[in-house]
């Protein structure tokens, strides 16, 4: 039954209740004395740490007028450390690492930021674009600094080897999830729509201690983009979960950046990458025809966004007649171009 949240208040112990929230006066806090709570010492209003001001607020204040004025000093153009964290947060994103490489840290223990004032920049137009994502993604997905080439020069690598001050884009592997969502979109599978209940890559069972046993088989409930996918504590799935997915019960602000062998026999031998690799044969004959050539030149576009050049055609050519095209799909899903943003 659809509820709005306006209907469904109602009267407990003469309480307002909401979902699961009672509403009522909250409690004076206390300092404790030496963490004692049958020790209570000087009241403490409602506030923020003194190292970044004060809300000016009473014990007298109510549950909704705090919350409302913490959410206005979060957001507030005065505290630009809410504005830079987040801009900090979506450049790491994008480029692996973050202008501060310690994303969940600010402070005088973490990263010093590369570019400061780059830093201080894209906060400010941050806050003046209304704090929108979308407008802050275009920004910086159109700038020179993402856009260059990622070859290396024997300068660069001599003057700053590790790339912190953005000589070359550097290159790195996809997460996990973006290449699950890639190889569903190249086969024409992906399922984008948005809402509604998630998938798991686990076998139901009605164990009374739950065991969790990855999937075999996929079919469209499954082939939607991955974070509609059910996350479970200490367990991982059988086939992505080796590409440096975190533990769904930890904090991870930073990924590692491994590669291993079992990256590459589970991105190969799967059977959601056999499947998917069948499918994209399918949409290939169906789009391109029976010239293997110009199956061969759509897989390329499809995958690598480019036309193959003669080598690879005739290569490719060779490989189709011996074992297939979908052999060939399955080949191109593991390729270092189609992993690695270049």
């Amino acid at each position: 039954e659809h509820r709005k949240l306006s209907g469904a208040r109602r009267k407990l112990d003469g309480k307002e209740m909401v979902f699961g929230g009672v509403f009522q006066k909250p409690p004076v806090m206390h300092l404790l004395n030496r963490g004692d709570v049958t020790q209570p010492q000087d009241e403490i209003p409602p506030g923020v740490p003194e190292i970044f001001g004060s809300l000016k607020l009473s014990s007298e204040t109510s549950d909704v007028e705090r919350r409302t004025a913490l959410a206005d000093w979060v957001a507030s153009p005065k505290n630009s450390l809410t504005a830079r964290v987040m801009v900090n947060r979506v450049w790491h994103l994008h480029f692996g690492t973050g202008l501060v490489n310690t994303p969940s840290d600010f402070g005088a223990m973490g990263g010093k930021p590369s570019h400061p004032e780059l830093l201080d920049w894209l906060a400010l137009r941050f806050m003046e674009d209304g704090w929108s994502i979308k407008n802050l993604h275009q920004l910086i997905m159109s700038s020179k600094a993402y856009q260059q080439s990622g070859h290396p020069s024997s300068l660069g690598k001599e003057k700053d080897a590790g790339n912190r001050l953005l000589w070359r884009f550097q290159p790195r592997r996809l997460e996990a999830e973006a290449i699950r969502d890639s190889i569903l979109q190249v086969s024409g599978s992906l399922d984008l729509k948005m809402g509604g209940p998630g998938f798991s890559f686990f076998k139901p069972n009605t164990n009374y201690v739950r065991v969790y046993e990855p999937k075999e088989e996929f079919g469209p409930p499954e082939w939607r983009r991955m974070v509609y996918s059910h996350r479970v504590r200490m367990e991982q799935d059988g086939v992505f979960g080796a590409f440096d997915r975190p533990d769904a019960g930890l904090i991870c602000a930073k990924r590692t950046q491994s590669t291993t062998p079992l990256q590459s026999l589970n991105l190969f031998n799967s059977r959601f990458v056999e499947q998917q690799a069948e499918i994209f044969s399918k949409r290939l004959m169906r789009e391109a025809g029976e010239k293997v050539d110009e199956q061969i030149a759509l897989s390329f576009s499809y995958c690598f966004g480019r036309d193959p050049n003669a080598d690879e055609l005739r290569k490719g050519a060779v490989f189709v007649e011996e074992h297939g095209l979908p052999q060939f799909c399955r080949v191109l899903f593991n390729t270092n171009e189609f992993l690695f943003l270049p």
